[in-house]
């Protein structure tokens, strides 16, 4: 991505010109890798993000809202322990490199001032926010390592020593002709590739515009020419103004179907008409929109995964055993093969040696009477092998029908992981999480291991909540208790239930308090259905729709199973943005 040193330098000058002076309220750790800190003074209010996740480390204020662990982890108690009420002095930024210290003006436990230096190293996967005392060592670190680490020792009571500089080049301080003169001789074909080891601080986006504007030769084997050469300089001494004078304007990058592509503090023309550059309002905006969903999408991830395996590994244990039973009831079912043999056996007993392997006997349940040989056991005599048959007949009979109650269950129970997983995957916050895994302990699906720790308690998560353009309420489910819950208690008799015909889905609820529900609603409460459903990625979905006194619940039955009649069926195609036109809370 294009958080390269440049763009941390123009968004530390963003970030400095209005935060600088505020006092730090309050501190955060969403997540492991990211730690957000809420600034007030009097002319500022607002949030700070230093993120060290090794897919979008970067620094930036934000208005994102992100969800808090209960109970916060131990670098953010300690950080709130040092810096809460501290003010924030500076941001420093050595030349272009990515590599930021705030400081930040406190006291210590007697009373005396100290300046504390959080320092925030925006690597990629190296990534690191590290706080150091007022002597330049180190109190804790994200991502510590130890005297093994070859390169960098980071543990509390180290001086705390900064990564290797890329590079003796300034862009900012430096004559450019000073980079150039690494460059003469460079091939057409490699000029990008150059520009990023010649120039420390700039991202391949950056080096491609400059190759973009500077080549006009085809001969890609070609050195560059006298006149690329200037016009190269002369694009590098622009770009050097721009980050001398703070003068970057955030753009970002979109292909023709809407994706992100990437982002940068100019507006690129090497794409052409294959992408759109879109202008953002200010740099701390613009990495909200760009990281904004995927960020919540990579939480969610990683809060899951170990869930989805567990899921994943229970689905297929039962499809297998499906699969088995099956076969076995396949056989079990053809045991009138074996009653005819005994009974057979039965009427021709004076005609059945002892020690006999085989014997021929008239099948008189052939309509023509025709003869069939029948497999005997010399072990036993012939009354003892028609009693094997019979035997083995009944011992078929009873595994018949328990074979067809196991099948049945294990499908039930397979129906409803699904339904557990299809839930998981529409899973936005820790609660959300958090219930479904409840669910699935209470329902004896995995072992609850906390069972005797006491668990913190919040506000219970709602329902999604919509509302129609004709202004009725519109609530829907997030996980199969929850669909229970809205569907069996919280709804009357008159209200419409929705719910997509065998797929796993939410429970969608239309309130009629007693109006008559007009079409415009029906359709978009299906749509709303068919989208949080397992279905959400196909077209022409059915959903099935009656009013809510016609939906029973089997005794027993698994959380959000149901049975319902006398119902209509609406074909309708999901649409993701109508999740967001009508949403009354989060989605």
């Amino acid at each position: 991505m294009a958080f390269d040193g440049a763009f941390l330098h123009l968004i530390c000058h963003e970030i400095a010109s209005v935060a600088v002076g505020a006092r730090v309220d309050k501190i955060y750790q969403p997540t492991k890798n990211l730690l957000i800190f809420a600034l007030r003074s009097k002319d500022f209010n607002g949030k700070l993000m230093l993120s060290a996740e090794s897919g979008g480390a970067r620094i930036q204020l934000t208005k994102a809202e992100t969800e808090n662990p209960p109970v916060p982890p131990m670098l953010c108690m300690l950080l709130r322990k040092k810096l809460i009420g501290a003010k924030l002095a500076a941001l420093r930024q050595p030349s272009l490199e990515r590599l930021v210290y705030l400081d930040f003006d406190t006291k210590n436990e007697l009373g005396d001032p100290i300046r504390l230096t959080l320092v925030a190293e925006v690597m990629g996967r190296n990534a690191n926010l590290i706080l150091c005392d007022e002597n330049g060592r180190v109190i804790d670190a994200i991502r510590r390592t130890d005297a093994a680490d070859t390169t960098r020792i980071l543990m509390p009571g180290v001086t705390y020593m900064p990564p290797p500089a890329h590079g003796d080049f300034d862009l900012l301080t430096h004559d450019v002709t000073k980079a150039i003169q690494t460059l003469s001789g460079c091939q057409r074909r490699n000029l990008s590739k150059e520009l990023l080891t010649a120039v420390p601080g700039i991202s391949p986006i950056v080096c491609r515009e400059l190759a973009h504007l500077v080549l006009t030769d085809s001969d890609e084997d070609a050195p560059l020419s006298a006149q690329e050469l200037a016009v190269l300089t002369e694009e590098l001494t622009v770009l050097q103004r721009r980050l001398q004078n703070n003068a970057g304007t955030p753009c970002l990058v979109e292909d023709g179907n809407g994706k992100m592509l990437d982002f940068t503090f100019f507006a690129p023309t090497q794409y052409g008409e294959r992408a759109t550059v879109l202008q953002g309002e200010s740099f701390s905006g613009l990495l909200d929109t760009f990281y904004a969903t995927r960020d919540q999408k990579a939480r969610m991830q990683a809060k899951t995964q170990s869930l989805n395996k567990t899921l994943s590994t229970s689905i297929a244990r039962l499809t297998r055993t499906i699969n088995v039973r099956q076969e076995e009831l396949k056989k079990a079912q053809n045991s009138e093969q074996l009653r005819k043999y005994g009974e057979l056996l039965k009427a021709n007993l004076g005609r059945i040696q002892n020690g006999a392997t085989l014997c021929r006997v008239v099948d008189y349940y052939d309509p023509e009477c025709g003869e069939i040989d029948i497999p005997l056991s010399p072990a036993l005599s012939p009354a003892q092998n028609a009693q094997k048959y019979f035997k083995e007949y009944r011992k078929q009979c009873t595994a018949a029908g328990m074979l067809e109650g196991l099948i049945q269950k294990a499908q039930n129970d397979l129906t409803y992981l699904l339904s557990v997983q299809e839930a998981l995957s529409r899973a936005d916050s820790d609660r959300a999480v958090a219930a479904i895994a409840e669910e699935l302990q209470d329902s004896g699906f995995i072992k609850n291991r906390n069972r005797n720790k006491k668990q913190p308690t919040g506000k219970p998560l709602p329902p999604y909540e919509f509302i129609s353009d004709d202004g009725f309420v519109i609530l829907a489910g997030r996980n199969n208790r929850q669909n229970d819950q809205l569907t069996l208690r919280q709804s009357a008799g008159n209200d419409i239930w929705f719910h997509t015909k065998n797929i796993p889905g939410s429970h969608v609820i239309v309130k009629t308090e007693g109006r008559d529900v007009p079409n415009t609603t029906l359709t978009q409460a299906a749509i709303l259905a068919a989208t949080l459903s397992g279905g959400a990625d196909g077209t022409g979905i059915a959903v099935d729709y009656c009013p809510v006194k016609r939906v029973k619940k089997p005794s027993g039955a698994v959380p959000g199973m149901v049975i319902y009649e006398n119902y209509n069926t609406a074909f309708v195609d999901p649409d993701p943005s109508l999740l967001e036109k009508l949403k009354k809370t989060s989605i």
